[in-house]
């Protein structure tokens, strides 16, 4: 009898061996399976000399990828050049040569540019270590906007930026009280529009935000699921933005009616409400950042809200606090729903063209 238990108890002990062994194989195997899914980017027909691009050249994940903003972590910045993220958005760094070191780590041998973005709307200044800037609140003439525009736009442009989601054009900061211009909302939308020029005559998109208005005073978007209700006065400055040739407009997360309606979804995934916009301006659409919880406690599925994200006309997704196992599988789940109808690939096209070519890229 006590032979049979340890003849038993040595086939326990071999079988727990191999079942061990089998899942370890199989978790390295899977392991390995899954890092090898972001591919270099071979395929891509970019000839940097004419600065034209084949547009049906890069696969339909590429192309997702392109419509993506995350940080610029450097640590990730292998993942990110081969999976073909669109931009990177940095914060605060203690030097000029830190931000240009970066940036061209990151366009270093990137298949194509990254656009590289930065948030100068007033609050709070990352480059506050070697260079002051006021917060639109404190700039009180159209020609002090534009002195500010000018000089915030020289030095991104020295720094290697191209995206500056500033300035915000919504009335009445009661929230945080320093993060748009002070005025009636003609006094706002002309600051913004001098802004903007001094911006955009160094090169430098400016991004009027947060569409369609009242993202300062009624519950911060950052924390709430918020509601207001949009009219004449809130849609003003946007207009006249768009009049002068901004480059992009940022969407907010606020579920808005009255003469804008979001259908009683945030704003940045109405279909109705971004369509809507696409009718007036020729542009960048792009999200307000979609961790922020006025978005993210709206949804029970991650994933339904990023093939909402993709399914509304918004060209650039702004997803930061994301690795690049996240990111794919962003990019996976939009691919799939492109691939049983929800999302159209002409629509996913017509969104990367105008990335490409407000990167000064022609697509042909």
């Amino acid at each position: 009898m006590p032979k049979l238990n340890n003849d038993f108890l040595q086939t326990i002990v071999l079988l727990t061996i191999i079942l061990v062994l089998l899942f370890f194989n199989w978790t390295l195997s899977k392991a390995e399976s899954e890092s090898s899914e972001i591919k270099e980017p071979t395929n891509v027909l970019f000839d940097k000399s004419t600065n034209t691009l084949q547009l049906d050249s890069l696969t339909l994940k590429q192309k997702i990828a392109q419509m993506i903003v995350t940080n610029g972590d450097e640590n990730a910045k292998d993942e990110l050049q081969k999976m073909l993220i669109g931009g990177i958005y940095l914060g605060a760094k203690p030097s000029k040569e830190s931000y240009i070191d970066s940036i061209k780590n990151f366009q270093d041998g990137a298949a194509i540019p990254f656009f590289v973005t930065i948030d100068l709307e007033g609050c709070w200044n990352p480059f506050e270590n070697f260079q002051k800037f006021p917060t639109l609140k404190e700039i009180k003439t159209k020609e002090d906007a534009y002195q500010v525009g000018f000089d915030e736009g020289k030095l991104l442009k020295e720094l290697g930026f191209s995206i500056d989601f500033s300035p915000v054009v919504d009335l009445n900061d009661t929230i945080w009280n320093c993060r748009s211009f002070t005025g009636t909302p003609e006094e706002i939308a002309e600051k913004a529009n001098f802004y903007i020029k001094g911006l955009q005559e160094n090169g430098i998109l400016a991004t009027s935000k947060h569409y369609p208005g009242k993202t300062l005073s009624i519950r911060d978007p950052h924390q709430y699921i918020t509601y207001a209700t949009i009219d004449d006065s809130d849609l003003m400055p946007f207009k006249k933005t768009i009049g002068s040739n901004v480059s992009a407009i940022m969407i907010s997360h606020v579920i808005v009616n009255g003469l804008v309606d979001s259908e009683s979804k945030p704003s940045v995934v109405s279909q109705k409400l971004v369509s809507g916009l696409r009718n007036q301006f020729a542009g960048l659409i792009v999200t307000d950042e979609v961790h922020m919880l006025g978005l993210y406690k709206y949804y029970t599925d991650a994933d339904r809200m990023c093939v909402d994200l993709f399914k509304a006309d918004n060209d650039l997704v702004l997803y930061f606090d994301a690795n690049p196992k996240d990111l794919y599988h962003m990019i996976s789940i939009v691919e799939d729903a492109v691939k049983r109808g929800e999302i159209s690939e002409k629509r996913i096209d017509a969104s990367v063209t105008r990335i490409l070519e407000a990167k000064g890229i022609q697509v042909v």
